[in-house]
Formats: C-alpha cells, sequence, structure tokens
C-alpha cells in the first residue's frame, strides 16, 4: 500500500478504538427510542371522502371579459383546490371541534385534507388519541362544509343578482347620458350635416385658391411690363437740368408698405390675440409707417436734369404699373387669408366629426352594455331557480378505526440506527480532532520506516525490566523480535552503533534501550549500553549503579574508558553512565573526543547502544543521530502527539540519521482497543510468570557468568513485523 494511502482496515481500526462512543451514543439513542415508543399514545385515524361535481357550462359560455361567467363555469381542479382551501378554514376547524366536544385547536387533534391528482374526491382524515374524537371531528368537517357550500353558492347568486341590477341602472344612466351629450354637441355646433358642412368647406378652399392662382398670374404679368418700361427708361437719351415738381415716390413706397402690414395684420388677428406680442409688434410696425407718411411731403420740386418727355411718359406708366402691383398684392393678401381661414374652418369640421363619432360609439357602447346585462340578469334568476348542490358524501369516517401510531417496532429499529449512525459520526469527529498517535499507520506516514516492535503495557514496575532470569512473558518475546527486526534492519550493512530516541519524555525510550541492550547480550553479542542523556540520565537507576564515572569524565579526559564502564549482572553487558551533569551537552557530544570514544567503544563491544534525549528537547539526538550506524524512534501510542512527532521526524531528517524503523510502546494486550494485530504477543501475555515472577527484579552485580541462550530464543521473526496496531493509551510506563 502506498504511504499515505486509507485503506478499508484503517477505517475498522478507527471504530474499533473509538468503539466505546459509537456503544454509548447507540445505547443511548436507542433507550430514548424505546422510552419514547413505550411511553407515547395511541394515535387513531378515521377517514372521510367528499365528492364535489364540477358545474358544467349550461347558460352561457365562458368569457374572461364578463364578470359573470365564474358564476355558470368551473373548472374542475380549480374548485377542488379551492374547496381544500375552505375545508381548512380556521373558523370551520372551530366549529368541527365545538361540535365535537372539543376544544377549538386542540393540539391532540390533527386534520389533513388533501385529494389526489386529476381526481374530484376530497379526503379528510382526522388523528387524534381517542378514536371517537377523531371520527366526530371527521363527521362534523363534513357536514359542515356541505352546508357552508350550499349557503355560500346561493349566497354567491343572490349578490350576483344584486351587482347585475346595479350595474343595469349605471349603464342605463350611462347610455342616457351619452345621448344627452350628443344632443348638446349638435345643438353647440350648430351643424346640420357634418358631411354636407365639410363638402361646402372644401368647395369653398378649392375657389379660393383658383382665385389666388389667377392673382398670381395677373401679378407676374404686371411685374413683367414694368421690367420692359424700366428697360425703355434705361436706353433713352440724357436729361436736361430742370425744376420738377411732383408727387413724393416715398409716399408710395410707405402706402405698399403700409397694405403688407395690415394684410400680416389681418392674418395674425385671425388666428391671435390682439394682446399677442407678435400682433402688438405688427400694430407697432403699422404705427410707424402712418407717421412716417404723416411727416413725408406729398409733393416735392426738385432741380434735376428733366428727360425728354418720352421718358416721363414712361414713368408715369411705370408708376400706374406699380399702382396695379401694389392692387394686386392686395387682393392676392385678401384672398390668401380667406383660404387659410377657409382651410382651419375645413379642419374644424374634420375634428367635429371625430366628437361626433366618439359620442356617437359612447352612445352605443353603453346601449350593448345594458342589452347585455339584461340577459345576464335573466339568466341569474333562471340560475338561481335551478340550483343543486356540486357536494356530496363518498363515505362516512368510521367511529372503530384500529391505531395508527406508534409504530414501536419501526421506533426501536429507527432508533438504533440513528444511534449507530451518529456513533459513527462522534468517532469520526473524534479521530479528526484528536492529533494523538492513535494507530501505528500514522507513526509510518510521518516518518516513512516500518515498525520494528511492539512493546505491551505492563502495570506492574518490578516486571518491566529484563534480567538474566527472565525466561517468558510478553516483555521478553517483544524484545525478542524488536531484537530480531533490528538485525533484519541492517542484514547488508555494518550495524555497530544504535541510537535509541523518542518524540518527548515520557514515551519509554530509556527503557527501551535498557531491554533491548539486555535482550541483545542474552543473544551472545558483547553490548555496551551508553547513557548519552546527559541532562537526565537514567541508566545508572535501573541497574543501581553509580552514575560517576562515566561518559562526560571519559569525554573531558579526567578516566580512561575501560575504568568508567561498569558491568552488569547480565553477561556481555555493560554499562557507561552519563557521568556528571555537564553545562555543555550538545558540544560535548559534538566534540571529536566524542567520535574518539565511539571508536574505542567499537572495539570493546559487538553493538553499542546509545540513549539519547528525545528529540524535540534538545539537540543533543540530532548531533548523536548523525555519527551513528541507525536509529530506533520509540513512539507511545495514544500519547504521542502527530506534531511533535512530524517536527522530530524533520529534524532527524535535516541531521541525515539513519532511521531504522518505529518501537511502539505499551501497547495494549487485553483487546480493550479492539486490536487484533496483537494476538502473537497476547499469547505471550497470558502464560503464566515463573515463581519468582512477582519478586523485585534482582540487584545487578559487579559481574556475573555469560547465561546460556535457551533454544527457544532461536525461534524469530524472519521479517520485520510491519503490520498495523491501533491507538493505545496507558499510564506512563518509564520515568525518564
Amino acid at each position: 500500500m502506498a504511504q499515505g494511502e486509507v485503506s478499508l482496515r484503517d477505517y475498522l481500526n478507527l471504530l474499533r478504538r473509538r468503539s466505546a462512543i459509537i456503544v454509548q451514543t447507540a445505547v443511548a439513542v436507542l433507550i430514548i427510542g424505546i422510552v419514547v415508543a413505550l411511553v407515547s399514545r395511541p394515535v387513531y385515524r378515521s377517514e372521510g371522502h367528499l365528492l364535489v361535481t364540477p358545474q358544467n357550462p349550461t347558460l352561457v359560455t365562458k368569457d374572461s371579459t364578463d364578470p359573470f361567467s365564474e358564476v355558470f363555469n368551473s373548472s374542475a381542479t380549480h374548485n377542488v383546490e379551492t374547496q381544500i382551501q375552505v375545508l381548512t378554514t380556521p373558523q370551520l376547524l372551530a366549529d368541527a371541534y365545538k361540535t365535537a366536544g372539543l376544544a377549538p385547536g386542540d393540539p391532540r387533534v390533527q386534520v389533513n385534507v388533501s385529494n389526489e391528482k386529476d381526481i374530484d374526491i376530497i379526503n379528510i382524515a382526522t388523528e387524534a388519541h381517542s378514536p371517537t374524537a377523531a371520527a366526530d371531528v371527521t363527521n362534523n368537517l363534513m357536514q359542515l362544509y356541505i352546508d357552508q357550500s350550499n349557503k355560500t353558492r346561493n349566497g354567491d347568486l343572490e349578490k350576483a343578482i344584486k351587482y347585475a341590477e346595479s350595474q343595469l341602472v349605471d349603464v342605463t344612466e350611462e347610455w342616457k347620458q351619452a345621448a344627452m351629450a350628443l344632443q348638446k354637441f349638435e345643438q353647440k355646433t350648430n351643424i346640420v350635416s357634418l358631411d354636407k358642412e365639410l363638402l361646402i368647406a372644401s368647395d369653398n378652399v378649392s375657389n379660393l385658391q383658383a382665385k389666388e392662382q389667377d392673382i398670381k398670374a395677373l401679378l407676374d404679368g404686371t411685374t413683367a411690363q414694368m421690367n420692359i418700361v424700366l428697360d425703355q427708361v434705361k436706353k433713352m437719351k440724357p436729361t436736361v437740368q430742370m425744376d420738377v415738381s411732383g408727387t413724393n415716390p416715398r409716399i408710395a413706397e410707405l402706402e405698399g408698405k403700409l397694405i403688407d402690414l395690415k394684410i400680416e395684420q389681418k392674418e395674425v388677428l385671425e388666428l391671435l390675440k390682439p394682446s399677442h406680442p407678435k400682433a402688438k409688434a405688427l400694430a407697432a410696425q403699422i404705427a410707424q409707417v402712418r407717421a412716417e407718411m404723416a411727416k413725408a411731403p406729398k409733393f416735392m420740386t426738385t432741380s434735376q436734369k428733366a428727360p425728354n418727355i418720352n421718358i416721363a411718359q414712361v414713368q408715369m406708366d411705370l408708376g400706374r404699373l406699380a399702382a396695379d402691383r401694389a392692387e394686386h398684392l392686395a387682393e392676392l393678401a385678401s384672398v390668401d387669408a380667406n383660404r387659410q381661414l377657409a382651410q382651419r374652418r375645413m379642419t374644424a369640421m374634420g375634428q367635429f366629426q371625430y366628437d361626433e363619432q366618439m359620442l356617437l360609439q359612447k352612445r352605443d357602447i353603453a346601449q350593448e352594455n345594458a342589452k347585455q346585462l339584461e340577459g345576464r340578469l335573466a339568466d341569474l334568476r333562471i340560475r338561481q331557480n335551478a340550483q343543486t348542490s356540486p357536494i356530496s358524501v363518498l363515505g362516512r369516517a368510521n367511529v372503530n378505526p384500529d391505531p395508527v401510531r406508534p409504530k414501536r417496532l419501526l421506533i426501536v429499529l429507527l432508533s438504533a440506527l440513528t444511534g449507530v449512525f451518529l456513533g459513527v459520526c462522534f468517532a469520526l469527529l473524534q479521530e479528526f480532532m484528536d492529533d494523538r498517535i492513535n494507530a501505528p499507520e500514522d507513526a509510518r506516514k510521518l516518518l516513512g520506516v516500518p515498525a520494528l516492535g511492539y512493546i505491551p503495557q505492563i502495570e506492574r514496575e518490578d516486571q518491566r525490566l529484563l534480567t538474566a532470569k527472565s525466561t517468558g512473558g510478553s516483555v521478553l518475546e517483544a524484545y525478542r523480535v524488536l531484537r530480531s527486526n533490528v538485525r533484519f534492519a541492517a542484514v547488508d550493512e555494518t550495524m555497530q552503533t544504535l541510537l535509541v530516541t523518542s518524540t518527548i519524555p515520557g514515551e519509554g525510550k530509556s527503557l527501551t534501550a535498557v531491554n533491548l541492550a539486555v535482550a541483545m547480550a542474552l543473544d551472545g553479542k558483547k553490548v555496551v549500553l551508553v547513557d548519552a542523556d546527559l541532562r537526565r540520565p537514567t541508566i545508572h537507576e535501573k541497574f543501581g549503579i553509580r552514575n560517576t564515572p562515566g561518559l562526560t569524565n571519559v569525554l573531558v579526559g579526567s578516566m580512561s574508558l575501560e575504568k568508567a564502564l561498569q558491568p552488569t549482572s547480565i553477561a556481555n553487558l555493560q554499562i557507561l553512565a552519563s557521568g556528571p551533569i555537564p553545562p555543555n551537552p550538545a558540544e560535548l557530544l559534538n566534540s571529536r573526543a566524542m567520535e574518539q570514544v565511539q571508536e574505542l567503544l567499537k572495539d570493546q563491544a559487538d553493538m553499542i547502544i546509545f540513549d539519547s534525549p528525545p528529540c524535540l528537547s534538545v539537540a543533543d539526538a540530532q548531533v548523536l543521530a548523525a555519527n551513528v550506524d541507525g536509529l530506533i524512534y520509540v513512539v507511545q501510542l495514544g500519547s504521542t502527539r502527530k506534531s511533535a512527532l512530524r517536527h522530530g521526524a524533520e529534524l532527524l531528517r535535516q541531521a541525515h540519521a539513519r532511521v531504522l524503523g518505529i518501537v511502539y510502546n505499551k501497547v495494549q494486550m487485553d483487546g480493550s482497543r479492539g486490536d487484533y494485530y496483537y494476538g502473537y504477543y497476547s499469547y505471550y501475555h497470558k502464560a503464566q510468570l515463573p515463581s519468582n515472577a512477582n519478586a523485585p527484579a534482582a540487584q545487578p552485580a559487579p559481574a556475573a557468568p555469560a547465561v546460556r541462550r535457551s533454544t527457544e530464543w532461536d525461534e524469530i521473526p524472519t521479517q520485520p513485523d510491519t503490520r498495523a496496531i491501533p491507538d493505545g493509551s496507558s499510564d506512563v510506563q518509564d520515568k525518564e
């Protein structure tokens, strides 16, 4: 299985570890369900059925614009849905409750009104703790509904008849008002026939337009003659100087201008009031022209060269033509004004015709509405006389119904399933929020190394250390497996120095180092156990020896290695205690002297095991891990935090340490954690201890003969044990 992959076994292990909360939750919910099922009162259900017959449009067809069409036509689907809403009105339900002798809105009684799709049958179901109450409420509700429905429909017809009568009065009055308005309009316009008047106005406009064209033709002829006369004047000989008296030409010019202004003023006054600014401006111009004419002399004498007599005659003709032209212009202005007046008259005739048509249409519509209302009123009266009820009872409620709730077996079953589901949810939540290493897979995923051994939980302190007299039991067997797995982990490489460390204090690294050293010594190897924890040394306490001389004495050169090594009661096992606690442990462990000590130890032993401080506490473990052949990482299931282990693994990777594997300490062997991986260990754990197993551990002697290995020590696994185990939590097993 790839690292980080989650298998079904992981989920099963999780459920085993959290089985307590799952069982507790399931039992609690199940008990609640059983209590609810037992204390719940029985509920009786009584049903009744009503048939809603849709009405047929026998009198008139349905019209969306007709307010009375809904009285004669009913959509079956819409009608059934409406009747369901009527049945569930609070007032009708309250009356049904009262008739059955119950308080309105009694929570112990529940009424449900429904119908199936495309079926005109209404189902009324009442649930109550009393069968009589359920039946009475259902039957009373149906009867009250039928009575109210008949009353409502008759009342609707009466209201419709009254409404039709009032509308007929209003429409008749509207018809009369429209006729009177048309009559007043004809009197006001004083027009007998709009079509005839419009024709006369059109002819008048045409005549004026023709006359206007004639005048324009005369004006054009006069203008052409004036141009001819002017050309003749230009061709005559020069004139002679003489005094000439004659009419002032300025007056003729002002008269022509005055005529133009009067024509324009007349046109403006036909459209605008005299007070209008434009009319006032024209009046002011006319007054100004008249004042100028009054000031100008009618005759004037000038000294000039007199033209010959022919020129004078031509000028007289030119004046006559100018007068004719002015007359034509005045006449043209008058005709144009009359034409515009006739056109406005014709336009007004068109508006009068439109107003007359609107009044006629209003009168005709009112008359038609009155006729329709008279017909509707007659139909409503016929309908009232032929009224029938569309509601009928198909089946009344049973007065002795069977109970429908509670379904006790179903409640218990659902409670059990719900409890298990909630228990699993709580277990998953607890697992998600738990940062502890609860299963070997958690540590293996973080460190990326296999499991080398599983050390069982030993409650009795005097049974935790292996001695020369240890011949069986789960502790001895666990360290046998650990010893073998360490040997197989370095089968192709030299493995002479071994470091034992953990994440934090209290996880059993020192005890693991001691028992592993004893197991290797009992296997016939020369072993030196070095207490490299120069801050809180504990190895000397476990063997009952002195802490000095020790490693620090050798490192500072105050004592040789041979004198610092202390023998134990275990053959082939020597102890190098920590010695006096120095102020700079990390510097000593990373010194050249430490390397020399390691080389000397390799010459004297087959295996050197170092007990170091936890890797997260100080940097000592990192310093030692970089200079040993292999490292064993001790993890206490149920105690070590994932975040701490992740940090420790990162520190060891930075030190380029060779981590051989993980030793899981304080593993529960009684099955309380749901573990099935430890059957092998559990077999030895259940075996009887020797007769002196309860005696205190033997105190080490200065020296002891080698202990012969039993044949059962040769029964070791051929592969490292990498099987996963579930979570385990216990009391502190090793006080470091």
